[in-house]
Order: C-alpha cells, then structure tokens, then sequence
C-alpha cells in the first residue's frame, strides 16, 4: 500500500499557481503504482488546498483517477482534511466508488461505515479504518468557563474515543488475521511543524495527541496535516508522509517523500520511503542590503527542472527604498525567480507589536487569512490571562466555522436552484 497525503491541489505562491508541480506529482504517481505493484493508495487528507477548489485543481484531480483507473487496477482511499469540504469530496461518492476510489469526507453515524476491506470483504488482506479530520464539533461539547486545560482534555478524550471505537469495529477481521491500516488527519505531539503552510486544526493549537492515542489494533497509521515528512513516537507504526511538494517557503530544504507500506501473513511485513523527485525548488536567501548586488549576480540557486522560486529577505534596508522593484533589477536575466521579496527593518516599516518576547511581524509577510490577523492581534494584548485567550479563541473560530458552513450552504443552494 502506498501512504501520501496533503496534496493541496489548487495551491498557490502568492499569485503564483503550483498547477504544473501537482500535474506532474500525479504523473509520478501513477507510474510509481505501476513500478511497485501497489495495490491501494490511501491519501489522509487535504486533497484541495481550500473548501472549494478552482476548476483547474478538480480537473486535474479527475484526470488522475482516471488516468489511475486506466492504467492501474489499484484500490484508492481518500478522506478529508481540515482544508477539504466534505460535501465537495463527496458528491461523485458513487461514481468513484464503481472505479474502486473510497471517498470519506465526514465522520459517519455508524463507523461501520469507515472500515473498508480489501481488496474485498470476501477475501481481505487488509482492512482500512478511513478516518478523516474530526472537527471540534464532533469530539466535545463547548461550555461557558471552559479553561484551556478542560478543552485541551475534552479534544484528546475525544479524539482518543473515536479512535478506540473505530478500533472496535475491526476486531472481528482481527481475529481472522487480517492486519489493520488507519487513517487520520490531526496533529501529533512533538510533530515538527510548518506555521507558514499549516493551518491550526483546533482551537489554540490544544488538539494534539500523543501515541497512546492509537489503539494498538492498529498495524499502521497513515496521517495527514503536517508536511514534513516524519514518524511519531520510536517506531515506524505511525507515521506522517508528508505534502509531495514543498507549500511555502519554510518547506523549502524538506526532502518529499511517499511511503510504502506492505503487509503479509496477517501483519505489517515493512515499511520505507519512496523518494519524490523536486521539480521546482524553493529557497530563501537573507542577504544584507549594502551586499544586494553581489549576491544576486553570484549568488547560485539549487537546480531544478522548472525555474527556481527564491524568496529575498532583505537585512537593514535605508527607510524609502523601493526594496522589491531593486530585487527584480539585480535578478534579471538570472537562472531563477525572486517571487517574494520581504523587507527586515527598524520600527517605522509598518508592523504588528506584539506581546514583550514576541517580536514583531512585518505586515508584507502577514499571511492573509483571518486566523493569522486574529493570532496577531490576540498577542497584542499582554494582559489577557490564560483562559481570556481561550474563550477569545473558541469564539472566534466557532464564529468563523459557523460562517463557512452557512457560506457553503448558500453555495449548495445556489447548485441545487442552478
């Protein structure tokens, strides 16, 4: 079986599209199915970067299970991440599944429902325990005077139960031998993070699980959120495969990967990474602005098949200089392109202050999404207590789910009128 996940198809660098990127990761999986006799793909979700995707990005993801479908006779499981709509991941369910393509985009009623043999009930050789990203709704009850401590406890008891329960509903295949794959999009304690690409999953960041929180019936989880590719705890048991490109820049000296999982005799057999190949690199260069000219006419990128992305931060630059127009100048006719310049300078650039200890954030590389403009302006207030910070945050992003899921729903309106 081969574990990937965290495509984020319809991705963009600023205004720059990563379309090109994913075509070709796609492609590369499809002959990497063919290369090593995979029989099934799971991909833990984030398979769209937003809720709803641009017609470019469900094109190309169509193209590929066709193009799977065609080529290949393997199985292929999808669930949802925190980026995915489930009802957008859903809506073909019944189409793909006549192509052997599971598509779980919320957590059911009946969690019968999320365990899938194969390649058959008939005849398993191993079962997949689909579970796609838990929301906060479905784990906890919210209550007033919820301290930090409380919600952080309510999460990973919830997450935890869910996991122990869905382990439930393999114990019958258990006792026929047949080994058990598990699915999850969450985030791990001690995960090494991306803050640039990765966007919190539950309020405050208080949703982190430790190991335990995998029941042992599990011969293998394959997870999803975090991009760097990586296993929890000692063993090779659970692991994160990673996003098969490099999202943003703080992603840019990762090495990308997808994992092979094979099983045999009624248990894991094995367990190792398939390389991806890079075919745009990212790099971020810091360079001082007295030391601009040199560095960029000498200054090598790493190599790559499509022309390099470099991101200048730009070290103690005199106020008034048209910072980004001088990069492009100096970059000119080079073997790659500057497609964010950021400038690092004293007090009077605009900035957000932050709480003592915090540092500041220049407002150019803010990124643009409410959560990030809310983060910032929380830490702007030292004197909040602990739990203040808490209700403040389970407000807000009650306040902005309960907005999504009204948008989405005018949107499904508008589709069933149209």
């Amino acid at each position: 079986m081969l574990h990937t996940a965290d495509w984020h198809l319809g991705k963009t660098l600023g205004d720059l599209s990563r379309h090109e990127e994913h075509r070709r990761f796609l492609a590369f999986l499809v002959d990497a199915v063919r290369g090593h006799d995979i029989d099934a793909i799971v991909v833990s979700g984030d398979v769209f970067d937003s809720a709803y995707p641009p017609q470019s990005a469900l094109s190309l993801y169509y193209e590929f299970l066709s193009e799977l479908r065609r080529r290949t006779k393997a199985a292929m499981i999808l669930t949802a991440g925190n980026h995915d709509s489930p009802a957008v991941l859903e809506a073909p369910r019944g189409l793909l599944s006549a192509m052997g393509v599971h598509v779980i985009g919320r957590l059911p009623k009946k969690l019968k429902e999320i365990v899938i043999p194969l390649p058959n009930a008939h005849a398993p050789q191993v079962i997949v325990v689909a579970l796609p990203f838990l929301r906060d709704r479905e784990l906890r009850e919210g209550a007033i005077g919820q301290s930090a401590d409380d919600i952080r406890k309510n999460l990973t008891e919830g997450i935890r139960r869910v996991h122990q329960q869905a382990a439930q509903q393999t114990l019958e295949w258990r006792k026929r031998g047949v080994p058990v794959l598990a699915m999850g999009h969450l985030t791990a304690a001690g995960g090494s993070v991306c803050p640039e690409s990765e966007r919190e999953i539950h309020i405050g960041g208080l949703g982190a699980v430790g190991e335990d929180a995998f029941p042992a019936e599990f011969d293998y989880v394959a997870l999803g959120h975090l991009h760097r590719p990586q296993r929890v705890g000692q063993s090779d048991r659970i692991r994160y495969s990673g996003s098969p490109i490099a999202l943003s820049f703080s992603e840019a000296s990762d090495v990308k990967e997808l994992r092979v999982v094979d099983f045999g005799e009624g248990r894991r057999v094995g367990c190792h990474a398939l390389r991806l190949d890079v075919e745009r690199r990212l790099a971020q260069w810091r360079i001082p602005f007295d030391q601009l000219a040199l560095h960029l006419r000498e200054k090598q990128p790493p190599r790559s098949p499509l022309t390099p992305w470099i991101e200048v931060i730009v070290e103690n630059a005199p106020g008034g200089e048209p910072i980004f127009q001088l990069v492009q100048d100096l970059a000119r006719d080079r073997p790659y392109e500057v497609v964010r310049v950021l400038n690092q300078r004293p007090l009077h650039s605009p900035q957000m202050q932050l709480a003592e200890g915090a540092g500041l954030i220049d407002a150019t590389s803010m990124l643009e999404s409410p959560e990030r403009v809310f983060d910032c302006r929380l830490s702007a207030e030292p004197g909040l207590s602990d739990d203040d910070r808490v209700s403040l945050e389970t407000a807000f992003r009650e306040l902005l789910e309960l907005h999504h899921d009204r948008t989405r729903e005018a949107e499904n309106d508008e589709l069933t009128v149209a």
